[in-house]
């Protein structure tokens, strides 16, 4: 997984350098894939791992209450 990092950080280093339009649009598509995997992972680590929202708070690196505004509804929508 750090490689897949590294790798996309430098090809988007890149894209700043010779293209930064085209690297503004692929910052938004990576942007908004890491933003659906994240409410995807959230929900399946709350609803198959039992993570509470201290785990998931510390996963983001933000209070229990911050990640409960920002998952909770994408948790209770797994669930349906």
């Amino acid at each position: 997984m750090d490689r897949a990092l590294r790798t996309l950080r430098d090809t988007l280093d890149e894209l700043i350098r010779d293209d930064p339009i085209a690297a503004m649009r692929a910052a938004a598509q990576a942007e908004a894939l890491a933003r659906d995997a994240a409410q995807r992972a959230v929900a399946a680590a709350c609803i198959t791992a039992q993570a509470s929202w201290t785990d998931v708070g510390a996963a983001f690196g933000v209070s229990r209450q911050a990640a409960h505004q920002r998952f909770a509804r994408h948790v209770r929508s797994a669930r349906r």
